[in-house]
């Protein structure tokens, strides 16, 4: 146990004596390093003891408390080395015994006094090598476990750099997989697009044509009646000599015009089902780029149920696209 004096001096996280303290705004002081893990615990830079919130990511070092501890430890183990703590503080006799129920050295007129009535106890040179082989032991399991730590410490560390790496790689090939979607889309646009245009241009050639002839047409009869007419207005005789031609002029069967059958632009046929019909030629990107995929993943990363899992998120995207172009 501490004593009242040490306790001033012990780090309200650790409960260790102060390692590089540092302040808080809240005069609440605490090892550097204790501080700094509690706040990556928390995610949260606030007072282990107060739950105030600290504006400063890296708060200053308390170098009065600093230099107390310092001091305090060196007085300590000088202390320590010189033996003076062989010595009752109570009774100025040697430490020669251990008190098992206190746990703790005492002198002969310890033994015989009231407060260690029906204690058991055993030498000090008895009982200090069971202790520090004891301690011994519990001080290699946890070595021993700060070596494990350690190890894992890499291993995150190693596995954070290969989520990123994993990362990077496959946002690079999403983009590539989209571009090849985006590029596959832009040619089916420019394709149908020029499919439109060369249509239009021969539907505009044909009523051309047919303009043409109309105008052919119109003039051949727009002639014919002004004849007619100036026929009507000859004198009878004239009127009469040419009857039988001008007459059979006008009744010549001429076939009424009619518009040509398919002389709009079939829209159906680019519009009907468009997405569906992309979609069939986009088949066999889909079937490349699922081998891609497959190809891909093998390469990065070698567990079997990852690889299961994005496989089958692939075929459910690949139906949800299905189901969607039918409902279209």
């Amino acid at each position: 146990m501490a004593s009242s004096a040490e306790y001033d001096y012990i780090c309200p996280v650790c409960q260790e004596i102060f390692k590089t303290p540092v302040l808080l705004s809240c005069s609440h002081s605490f090892c550097k390093e204790c501080l700094q893990q509690f706040w990556r615990n928390k995610n949260t830079q606030e007072c282990p003891v107060c739950r105030r919130r600290s504006s400063k990511s890296a708060p200053p070092v308390n170098l009065g408390l600093k230099n107390v501890c310092e001091s305090f430890l060196k007085e300590r183990n000088e202390s320590r080395s010189s033996g003076s703590e062989e010595i009752c503080s109570l009774h100025s006799e040697k430490l020669k015994l251990f008190c098992l129920e206190d746990k703790q050295p005492v002198c002969l007129v310890c033994r015989d006094s009231e407060k260690h009535l029906k204690h058991t106890f055993r030498p000090v040179s008895e009982v200090a090598p069971a202790k520090k082989e004891e301690l011994n032991t519990a001080l290699k399991s946890l070595q021993e476990k700060c070596k494990l730590n350690e190890e894992m410490k890499r291993e995150f560390e190693k596995t954070a750099q290969h989520i990123k790496a994993q990362a990077e790689h496959t946002e690079r090939h999403i983009k590539q997989q989209f571009e090849k979607l985006h590029q596959f889309l832009r040619d089916e646009e420019e394709a149908t697009i020029t499919a439109l245009r060369e249509e239009e241009e021969q539907k505009k050639q044909m009523m051309k044509e047919k303009l043409e002839e109309m105008n052919t047409h119109i003039s051949a009869l727009s002639h014919t009646i002004k004849d007619t007419e100036e026929m009507l207005k000859a004198n009878d005789v004239c009127f009469l000599k040419e009857f039988p031609v001008s007459m059979e002029r006008v009744q010549i069967s001429q076939p009424d015009p009619q518009m040509p059958s398919g002389a709009l632009i079939h829209v159906s046929r680019y519009l009907g089902n468009l997405p569906f019909r992309v979609w069939k030629k986009m088949q066999d990107i889909v079937q490349y780029s699922e081998s891609e995929l497959l190809h891909t993943h093998t390469h990065t990363h070698t567990h079997t149920h990852t690889h299961t899992g994005d496989h089958a998120g692939f075929i459910h995207t690949q139906k949800r696209w299905t189901d969607s172009a039918w409902r279209k």
